[in-house]
């Protein structure tokens, strides 16, 4: 999520960059695991955080698309575009999942929010019925009655509500929900509650690309025991 000022939300930092938590990628993650979806694009990925435990499964390609290409090795394949002047042309694939946490803000060219650019722009690429995951500002479902008129005409299958304490990490105070479309969810509507993911965390999970799983496997005969080496060098005090 590439952040900018928004009149309806004085309360957001001016950072250009907001991250998607660990946490909230990883629920994102668990609720549709289940499905065989193999060709996954990250629509403004910057580093991958929104889909990288998705990187995890075996057979899927991670494809990010961003202006920003520092980035760009952490995915399977990457697009450098700006994505709301992209044509079809641009693309060679369809994907199975979209996954995108876009600019909460409004962009001045086309004087419309970038989660309503972003979600109309993937529904004029592949149409309706792709299965799209994305994470919008509250004021995205409240504050135009033509946009409500179209999100009542797409399929939401899933809304979750997300704490304003969510994007602390960036210094962000801000409610925010993820939409899930054209993906059969079995309880449609929910609350990411933040304290109680805190309280379960006790350290983040490490995620890796495929080819640094592959380097893993190619070359580190036991890396478990080459981590806690690691560790101890680092920290003197780290038991073995």
């Amino acid at each position: 999520m590439n952040n900018k000022d928004n009149k309806n939300n004085s309360k957001i930092s001016k950072k250009s960059v907001v991250l998607t938590p660990d946490f909230v990628a990883k629920n994102i993650y668990d609720n549709v695991k289940r499905f065989p979806f193999k060709k996954i694009l990250d629509v403004g990925c910057f580093n991958g955080n929104l889909s990288k435990f998705f990187g995890r499964k075996k057979n899927v390609e991670l494809i990010g698309l961003d202006i920003d290409d520092e980035y760009k090795d952490n995915f399977d394949k990457f697009l450098h575009l700006d994505f709301i002047n992209c044509k079809k042309e641009d693309f060679d694939f369809k994907p199975d999942l979209i996954l995108t946490n876009p600019p909460f803000g409004r962009n001045q060219e086309f004087n419309a929010l970038y989660p309503d650019l972003f979600l109309k722009k993937i529904f004029e690429l592949w149409g309706k019925n792709i299965p799209v995951i994305m994470i919008a500002g509250h004021w995205f479902l409240s504050n135009s009655s033509s946009r409500i008129e179209f999100l009542n005409s797409c399929n939401i299958t899933k809304t979750t509500t997300l704490h304003k304490r969510t994007f602390e990490n960036c210094d962000v105070s801000v409610e925010a929900s993820i939409l899930y479309f054209n993906i059969k969810q079995k309880i449609k509507y929910d609350i990411l509650d933040v304290q109680k993911v805190e309280k379960k965390q006790q350290f983040k999970t490490v995620a890796f690309s495929h080819k640094q799983i592959d380097y893993i496997s190619n070359n580190i005969e036991n890396f478990s025991g080459e981590v806690k080496i690691l560790l101890k060098e680092k920290y003197k005090d780290f038991p073995i």
